[in-house]
């Protein structure tokens, strides 16, 4: 629920402003690298840092805790049902498996140890004592200072497998040219430098183009299984829009010529597809410089949303924090999903977008929320389109576009269906695959 500040800020802006607020683009890109190449040197230095931590001190603070001291000075307080459920020793993790095998709910919950010291190599070492015997634990540094984190004093950092990987980078049109993300499928599908590659781009920008792509139906499949597994929806495995001179099929906005505004696929199911594909079969070539229109467009909606919430922050609030319904009826079902256009972590990161005027149902909300959201959502949808925000292009037959479906949003611009064919072929992943699979490589190759 907005706060009576932000609300009154947000109708204060919604009825008195008379002109947009501009922000010259060289600005936020400024601030944006400064941040970056800020993040880069912190983790470079934690790296530096890790290599040489210890355990200096274990002193206990309680009958049920502890607080343990580092090289670096750094401490965190620790409970003691807390270690001994988070043991690492063979009897508790599987060696092979890594999983859990302890019985967290059997353990005693008032267990304290016996014995506890910072050993000669910087290790934490416990033993337990309970009505069952005893049980040593030995603590790595890195383990506990990496799991601790948010049980340092001071602090509030959380274990984030993010926190280790390159930062994610906010595009707009002119950014995102200067460093087009493309990979030859060729170097994707046979390589590891060319997975790790687009992985990457992936990771960072949300959208990845590869080149050269074989003009055959379904070979869209062997490029996304290359990353993760295919996610079936009601459409299949694959779903085709073609448009062919005059055989346009009415029952989809998309096999029709019209103009497909910007927008966020099945955002009316439980959890949208994170991953999406498009890959172009067919299309007609610009001849003679006549353009007959039917371009595509992407926009990266962190950015948008980064921007709001630096330029207007009680309208970037209201867009986060008001849960909207998306649903759809097709195949003779009825899906329906309530969530916020801006969806942000514990952190206050933006870390989804769910955005699509068709499928968007009547505003359920308070009715003093109603005018400040509608006005919300005009300054979301004019920085959205704003060409300058916009990655955009013809397809040709062997692109293959991919991207976060939860982060950009796509488009197409209208055609003439009289002169115009097209064939896409599309298909759906989960998108964590992909981010799994890339920690796994980055990891490997930054050792």
């Amino acid at each position: 629920m907005a706060s009576a500040r932000s609300l009154m800020s947000l109708a204060r802006w919604a009825v008195g402003s008379s002109a947009p607020r501009v922000r010259q683009a060289g600005t936020t890109n400024l601030q944006l690298t400064r941040h970056f190449q800020q993040k880069r040197t912190a983790v470079a230095q934690a790296r530096k840092q890790e290599a040489t931590l210890s355990v200096s001190q274990a002193m206990p603070t309680s009958s049920h805790t502890v607080k343990v001291i580092f090289s670096d000075d750094q401490a965190c307080e620790l409970n003691y049902i807390w270690l001994r459920d988070n043991c690492t020793c063979p009897q508790c993790i599987h060696p092979q498996s890594k999983q859990k095998l302890v019985d967290t709910a059997a353990l005693d919950f008032n267990v304290h140890p016996v014995s506890m010291e910072a050993s000669a190599d910087g290790t934490l070492e416990v033993s337990w004592g309970d009505s069952k015997g005893t049980h040593n634990s030995s603590y790595d540094p890195l383990w506990l200072y990496k799991y601790g984190r948010s049980y340092m004093l001071d602090s509030d950092n959380k274990d984030d497998p993010r926190a280790a990987l390159p930062p994610q980078e906010l595009w707009d049109r002119v950014s995102i040219w200067k460093s087009m993300p493309e990979v030859s499928y060729k170097e994707f599908m046979s390589t590891d430098d060319g997975l790790y590659r687009w992985l990457d781009l992936m990771h960072k920008y949300g959208v990845v183009v590869l080149r050269g792509v074989p003009c055959e139906k379904d070979e869209i499949l062997n490029a996304v299984k290359r990353v993760a597994y295919v996610k079936s929806t009601i459409w299949g495995d694959t779903f085709d829009v073609i448009c062919e001179p005059v055989q346009n099929d009415p029952s989809h906005l998309a096999y029709t010529g019209m103009y497909l505004e910007h927008h966020t696929d099945m955002n009316y199911r439980e959890k949208s597809p994170g991953l999406q594909m498009l890959h172009c079969l067919k299309a007609m070539d610009i001849q003679n410089g006549e353009d007959f229109g039917g371009k595509s467009f992407f926009v990266d909606g962190f950015m948008v949303a980064n921007w709001m919430r630096e330029n207007n922050p009680a309208a970037f609030h209201i867009l986060a924090s008001t849960p909207v319904q998306f649903s759809i009826a097709s195949h003779n079902m009825r899906y329906s999903q309530m969530s916020p256009i801006i969806c942000v972590g514990k952190d206050g990161s933006v870390e989804e977008i769910h955005y699509n005027n068709r499928t968007l149902a009547p505003i359920q909300a308070p009715a003093h929320l109603v005018a400040p959201f509608y006005h919300a959502l005009k300054e979301f949808a004019n920085k959205m389109r704003d060409p300058g925000s916009e990655l955009s292009f013809h397809m040709v037959p062997g692109d293959l576009v991919a991207f976060n479906n939860r982060r950009v949003l796509h488009g197409r611009t209208s055609f003439d269906s009289t002169k115009v064919m097209r064939h896409l072929q599309g298909c759906y992943a989960d998108i964590d695959e992909v981010f799994t699979r890339y920690r796994a490589m980055h990891s490997q190759r930054t050792k």
